[in-house]
């Protein structure tokens, strides 16, 4: 189903652009082959990120980072989601948007944010990954 939806979007990207494919071959190799764009006059932070649990503390961890989070609204994030991994029992999956890096940044600094880091820290094997991106528009953020 969510291979359907992602031709669905990229046919309708390709159509609204003006782009024709033609009747043979691989009509989502434009999208495929396509570069994102670098840059976007409204765009905002984001941050998607990966830690690792050590086992048998990722429920413990993903409670820690959904404690406060009403308190990051006001600091000037837009998106907060923690999702698990459907194949990897410790791992924690994060994705952000804010109002701009700094933003992010200053939210580091909350009291409620540093006791969370501080308590969850225990908790975590050290293996992180972390992708920055401009979020330019999509379900959930403001226009």
């Amino acid at each position: 189903m969510i291979r359907i939806a992602t031709a669905c979007l990229a046919l309708a990207l390709l159509a609204a652009s003006g782009y024709a494919p033609a009747q043979t071959g691989d009509p989502l190799a434009p999208a495929r082959n396509a570069t994102m764009p670098t840059s976007h006059a409204d765009a905002r932070y984001g941050l998607t990120g990966t830690m690792r649990a050590t086992p048998g503390n990722r429920d413990a961890v993903v409670a820690l980072l959904l404690r406060d989070v009403a308190e990051l609204k006001p600091a000037g994030c837009h998106l907060y989601v923690v999702g698990l991994d459907p194949e990897d029992a410790d791992l924690i999956r994060v994705t952000e948007v804010w109002d701009s890096r700094q933003a992010h940044r200053d939210s580091l600094q909350l009291p409620s944010v540093r006791a969370a880091i501080a308590e969850a820290m225990p908790m975590l094997t050290g293996e992180f990954t972390r992708t920055e991106f401009s979020a330019v528009g999509g379900l959930g953020l403001p226009e």
